[in-house]
């Protein structure tokens, strides 16, 4: 039991999110709006991290080989709606769960009582099936959406 207690403690400490380090520039050069802050971190097989306003939206975001595709057409009956378009030359998946659908996609600590209203945005890379970046936020309101989307979708791969 303390061998588990101790590894939980050292994987806590060792590959969660931390500020970034010496650099202003939101990963994949995405352009934060005023009151923004953005925050990056590690786990063993993927780079994490997210964008954030105080009191506010929180967008966390999870990019590596194996991360599979967040916004994902074989689960459109899981969204409200969802959409494929081609921005900068890169295919990006964007999805909004339905209201009251809980998902594998609920924040840590949601700011809303009713589950469901995530937005999810998948940028897949490389051509393999399982390599891709995926955004995803709760969002409460039309100005969280907009917010979202006019910073996630400034993503560019070939800064990343």
């Amino acid at each position: 039991m303390r061998v588990r207690t101790f590894l939980s403690a050292f994987f806590l400490t060792c590959f969660v999110a931390a500020p970034a380090a010496g650099s202003d520039e939101a990963y994949g050069g995405i352009r934060l709006l005023e009151g923004y802050k953005y925050r990056k971190g590690y786990t063993v097989d993927a780079l994490i991290g997210s964008i954030s306003k105080e009191g506010g939206l929180l967008i966390e975001f999870e990019a590596g080989l194996s991360q599979g595709y967040a916004a994902d057409p074989k689960d459109k009956g899981k969204y409200l709606w969802y959409r494929e378009q081609a921005v900068n030359g890169r295919k990006v998946m964007l999805a909004l769960i339905k209201p009251g659908l809980k998902t594998v996609w609920e924040p840590e600590k949601p700011r809303s009582r009713e589950l469901g209203n995530i937005l999810l945005i998948t940028f897949p890379l490389d051509g393999q099936p399982d390599h891709a970046v995926n955004f995803r936020a709760e969002v409460l309101n039309a100005q969280e959406v907009a917010d979202v989307l006019l910073m996630v979708l400034t993503f560019d791969a070939s800064k990343s």
